[in-house]
């Protein structure tokens, strides 16, 4: 009997879309759903936050709520969208103190109105345990808009920012190393919303992602949307400096940097034809933007190594997946 240990949160996903029907342009299986609203789409996200999962030892209420409204940022970033709103929906026990729900909603508050939105709604339940549900609302021009597929071969692979920040963080608390910078990236994630607005305006973009479960996952997320394989250099990447610091060990670091996650950067795919105006593009948005690899015709995602060509393991974080030792 197969069970969701043994699926994964991926192909979970993929047995839902299999059942629900719908006719909206982009539904199940990209970072929103999107719907037809006349000259424009109207982008809808929805994510949750559980203790035992997501709220790492170390994070204050405050924090819980600023990760809550961002990560559903991040999916409106992803698609090039500008955010409207966002609703939450909060279960948490009786025996919670008034201030801890005071400081939870200041974080949400303060993390939508930075990035140009409101909280306008929610429910409020009691629970066992604490367990959160955001849904951000956005809106995109319909020929600016940004979707996991689209990538053609030869074209580039790119990222804003860098990687392994949010790792490192969680090993840092962890283990008390006292990375506050970080810790930071961690407990408070930062949506890419303007860099999203701006690729998707550019008209250079072929297809994007957000980096929610780990470089590797998100590769090959975008590689079974396109069809296509992607080839990426792990000296190309932009690697936070505190990754050396989380781990001396040259693998454990490059395990941080590929499968880790929770950066919340942009994966995207870009015409290589474009490739210079990439420079002008970081500037706009005041954000780095490095190529890593590029788009291919092969049999499978490699990961190109101190000059060694090596098959990608997709090795990012993904719900109820049963490792194997």
């Amino acid at each position: 009997m197969k069970t969701l240990g043994t699926l994964g949160e991926r192909e979970a996903i993929r047995v839902i879309d299999r059942i629900v029907k719908s006719d909206v342009p982009v539904g199940i299986g990209d970072d929103c759903a999107a719907m037809d609203i006349g000259d424009k789409y109207l982008l809808v996200t929805t994510d949750m936050m559980v203790t035992k999962t997501h709220i790492p030892k170390g994070m204050g209420p405050y924090d819980i709520g600023w990760s809550l409204v961002a990560v559903n940022l991040s999916d409106i970033a992803a698609m090039g969208g500008r955010p409207l709103g966002v609703v939450t929906a909060i279960g948490i026990t009786k025996g919670h103190p008034i201030d801890f729900l005071e400081q939870m909603v200041d974080g949400m508050n303060d993390c939508a109105l930075r990035f140009g939105t409101s909280i306008v709604g929610g429910d409020t339940k009691e629970h066992e345990d604490l367990i959160l549900c955001g849904t951000a609302v956005g809106e995109v021009d319909k020929d600016k808009i940004l979707l996991r597929k689209g990538a053609r071969p030869g074209d580039l692979i790119v990222v804003t920012g860098c990687l392994g920040r949010a790792g490192s963080g969680f090993f840092s608390l962890k283990r008390g190393l006292n990375l506050k910078e970080a810790e930071n990236q961690l407990k408070r994630p930062w949506p890419r919303i303007k860099e999203g607005m701006a690729l998707g305006a550019s008209g250079c973009v072929t297809s994007c992602m957000d980096i929610s479960d780990g470089l590797s996952a998100s590769i090959f997320e975008l590689s079974r949307n396109s069809g296509l394989t992607h080839e990426i250099d792990y000296a190309l990447i932009p690697k936070a400096s505190e990754v050396c610091l989380a781990f001396q060990d040259a693998e454990r670091q490059k395990d941080l940097v590929l499968n880790f996650g929770d950066d919340f950067e942009l994966l995207f795919t870009m015409k290589r034809e474009r490739e210079a105006d990439l420079a002008a593009l970081s500037e706009q948005v005041g954000c780095p933007l490095t190529v890593i690899g590029k788009v291919t015709s092969g049999e499978e995602n490699i990961l190109i190594d101190n000059g060694r060509r090596e098959k990608l393991e997709n090795l990012g974080y993904e719900h109820f997946r049963i490792r194997k030792a």
